[in-house]
C-alpha cells in the first residue's frame, strides 16, 4: 500500500476543484444589425466613459496574462505534471473568456454610443 497522505493533492488522484468558466458575453444581435447599416466610409462620433475604456485595457491585459498561462500549461505538461497542466489550462481558458468579454463589451459600448449619436 502506498502512502497517499504525503503526496500533493493532484498526485493522490484527488479532483482539482475550480470554479466553472464564465459565460461568454455576446454583442446583442440588434446592435450588430444596426451597426451593419452604417456605411463603411462614414465617420463615427461617439463618447465613452472611463469604465468603458477600462474594458479595453483590462481585455488587453487579460489577453497577455492568458498567453503566459498557456505557456505555463505547455511547460507543466512537458515536465509530466499533467494535473497542474490541466489546472493552468483551465485558468488560461478563464482569462481568455474574460479578456474576450472585456473587449466585446468595449466594442458594444462604441456601437451603442454611435447609434445614440446617429439618432440625434
Amino acid at each position: 500500500m502506498t502512502d497517499e497522505t504525503n503526496k500533493p493533492p493532484n498526485e493522490a488522484n484527488q479532483p482539482i476543484n475550480l470554479p466553472p468558466l464564465p459565460e461568454a458575453f455576446t454583442i446583442p444581435q440588434a446592435l450588430m444589425e444596426h451597426w451593419g447599416e452604417i456605411p463603411p466610409t462614414e465617420h463615427l462620433n461617439f463618447s465613452l466613459t472611463r469604465q468603458e475604456i477600462d474594458h479595453l485595457l483590462t481585455g488587453i491585459l487579460r489577453t497577455t496574462d492568458a498567453q503566459v498561462m498557456l505557456d505555463r500549461t505547455f511547460v507543466e505538461w512537458s515536465n509530466g505534471r499533467i494535473d497542474e497542466a490541466n489546472r493552468v489550462l483551465t485558468e488560461f481558458r478563464r482569462f481568455n473568456i474574460l479578456a474576450q468579454n472585456n473587449i466585446r463589451q468595449f466594442i458594444a459600448s462604441i456601437m451603442a454610443s454611435v447609434m445614440r449619436e446617429r439618432k440625434r
